[in-house]
């Protein structure tokens, strides 16, 4: 396979970075009238480097003076492999050991020193210079990065750094180009011909001519009309390459050094995010609510970082915060932040994202903490079964991708293992649905003490309905998941569900024996009279039923389909529509009736024939026409 690598000069103004890039590739970074004026790099230098064995790197030539640092993070953050670069005449510089912070805070594994200007010192000097590097680097990742003295000018040293070039860029773990497309712009122009083009290199994924995708910030969509990788066209780019692509559909306006273009849907902008914060060790306390200048791919914002433990941070520690930003970033959970004192614009602190989208944290809450040291300490497997367990929901392949902003192909094997190791659940519905055992049994042992609870105070209502259940105690859980989730639970005999009703699976609606004398007796009287029953406050009242039971009774007999409720003052006996409409049915002409041959067909009053033909009008049993009705 083949494999894409960047690597990234870094290092002080001044000490060659740029002569050293040409030496190797046979070509000047310094493109801009005013680097070449000044005779040093202000913005990024792209270029291609062939290796002894025939593969091509990409190296980013990055600025070294301190006011360009922005320039140099918008190159650094998308590198694999680093050149730190260092004059051998001067030796370890101010930028010398910002650069090295940051190679060291984005995590950048691998690299190599290059001592330029070789020629230009003894063998004595460079020896010294060869310990203070050593001693800069021994407690960095580049800890054990060789370091190769080379001369830009004469050619010393030079076929030695592209042989361990080739060694080093061989142990750099491959980017995931199965991932979601993502890219950060560091340029935008327009060509002739072509129309708008954009470049910077591709963090995750792939990308093809013809794809759809999105612009961020904005939300606006164009389709991938060309690529270029190193100035060669090619039908798709991969994680790891540095790479230009054309786009239509979208104006030069839409687009900024800053941005991204990535898959549709993936992006998601937040003003807040939970990370894991890194203080160095040789810079000033950190305190709470410190206003600082976040980095992020090729974006520089303004934040102010809420410790969550403590008041301040010290130097070469590490806590958990929120940070606060002034403008939205989109960020992906486990990505890399530099983050800079807002003035003098100095590097500090590096961080990493737990939580792209997290609530607003109360300060010293050992809860938050404990939550937050799970997600920095956690493995995929861990992560993704957090997140399940986070909402009270089940999740389809597709929600768990579109929500943890991960592909199916990296997910799917993920729940596959968790679930063949007990610690997840799929049920099947009209897709396969997944779970926590946990958070089931939570669920259902909530949704019982419920249950309990109302049969021990309602003994003559069947249960709860489903729909109170979903809105009490699942509300997030899609209709057709629930019923799915509930039928399991019948299955297992821990609920029962009748008429949309769930209740305890031994439970039955019993009245005792005073509660039947009661309900039969209201149901006699209702039932002796159809069409002019009793009040029901009057009735209960002369029955001598206790108020407390009066509601459970009614409850009861209309649930049983005794009674049938037809206005809030009217209650009729569950036969007695039957019978209107066969009565009426029976003696009435097709040409209709009137509202007093209906009353007198029933041996009623107005009072309660008219509520009736009024619900029969409703139910579309009767139409009215005029002063008279007909049966439909």
């Amino acid at each position: 396979m083949t494999r894409h690598i960047i690597v990234g000069t870094a290092g002080h103004v001044d000490h060659g970075k740029t002569t050293l890039t040409e030496r190797l590739t046979g070509i000047n970074t310094d493109r801009l009238p005013e680097e070449k004026e000044r005779g040093m790099t202000i913005e990024l230098g792209f270029v291609p480097l062939t290796l002894p064995d025939g593969q091509t790197l990409g190296i980013i030539d990055v600025p070294g003076h301190e006011r360009f640092v922005k320039n140099m993070l918008a190159g650094v953050a998308g590198i694999d492999l680093a050149l730190l670069v260092i004059a051998a005449d001067e030796g370890v510089m101010p930028q010398t050991v910002e650069h090295l912070h940051i190679l060291h805070l984005l995590d950048i594994q691998r690299g190599i020193v290059v001592l330029t200007k070789a020629d230009l010192v003894d063998e004595e000097w460079l020896s010294l210079v060869r310990e203070q590097v050593e001693e800069l680097l021994w407690d960095t990742n580049l800890k054990d990065a060789p370091i190769l003295p080379v001369s830009a000018r004469t050619g010393e040293g030079i076929d030695t750094l592209l042989s361990e070039l080739q060694t080093v860029a061989a142990q750099v773990d491959p980017r995931a180009t199965r991932g979601h497309f993502r890219l950060p712009i560091d340029r935008v122009f327009s060509k002739v011909g072509f129309g708008t083009v954009i470049t910077g290199t591709l963090w995750q994924g792939s990308v093809s001519i013809g794809d759809q995708v999105e612009i961020w910030p904005g939300g606006v969509s164009a389709r991938v009309r060309g690529l270029q990788v190193h100035g060669d066209q090619v039908e798709t780019a991969r994680a790891g390459q540095r790479t230009a692509v054309n786009l239509s559909g979208t104006e030069r306006a839409d687009l900024s050094r800053g941005g991204w273009l990535a898959e549709r849907g993936l992006l998601r902008e937040s003003f807040r995010l939970d990370i894991e914060l890194r203080l160095l060790a040789d810079t000033k306390p950190l305190s709470q609510r410190t206003r600082v200048r976040a980095h992020h791919g090729t974006e520089e914002v303004l934040a102010r970082v809420q410790l969550l433990d403590r008041e301040e941070l010290t130097p070469g520690h590490t806590c958990y915060a929120q940070l606060l930003l002034e403008t939205p970033l989109p960020p992906l959970s486990g990505d890399r932040l530099i983050l800079r004192s807002y003035s003098p614009p100095i590097t500090i602190a590096g961080a990493t994202v737990l939580d792209a989208t997290p609530p607003r944290h109360k300060r010293y809450r050992p809860d938050v903490i404990t939550a937050l040291d799970n997600r920095a300490k956690s493995g995929p497997e861990e992560a993704l079964l957090r997140h399940l367990s986070e909402k009270r929901n089940l999740y389809t392949l597709e929600q768990i991708a579109k929500e943890t902003q991960k592909p199916q192909a990296e997910v799917a094997p993920l729940l596959e293992t968790l679930e063949e190791q007990g610690r997840l659940i799929s049920l099947e519905a009209d897709t396969t649905l997944y779970a926590v055992p946990e958070e089931l049994d939570t669920w259902l042992q909530e949704i019982q003490t419920a249950l309990s609870v109302h049969h021990s105070n309602y003994p003559l209502r069947r249960g709860i309905p489903l729909a109170t259940i979903r809105a009490q105690h699942l509300p997030l859980i899609a209709q057709k998941h629930l019923s799915t989730l509930i039928e399991t639970w019948e299955q297992a005999s821990a609920l029962q569900q009748y008429q949309g009703y769930l209740a305890l699976p031994d439970f039955q609606v019993t009245p005792d024996s005073t509660q039947q004398t009661w309900l039969s007796a209201i149901e006699s009287a209702y039932k002796n009279d159809l069409f002019s029953p009793p009040d029901w406050e009057e009735l209960t009242t002369q029955l001598k039923i206790p108020q407390a039971q009066r509601p459970e009774l009614f409850h009861w007999l209309t649930d049983q389909n005794k009674l049938h409720k037809l206005t809030e003052d009217l209650i009729f006996h569950s036969t007695a529509r039957a019978e209107a409409k066969r009565r009426l049915k029976e003696n009435t002409s097709p040409e209709g009736f009137t509202l007093a041959e209906a009353r007198d067909l029933l041996n009623s009053t107005r009072k309660y024939v008219l509520p009736l033909l009024e619900h029969f009008d409703e139910q579309k049993i009767t139409k009215r026409l005029d002063d008279k009705r007909v049966l439909l």
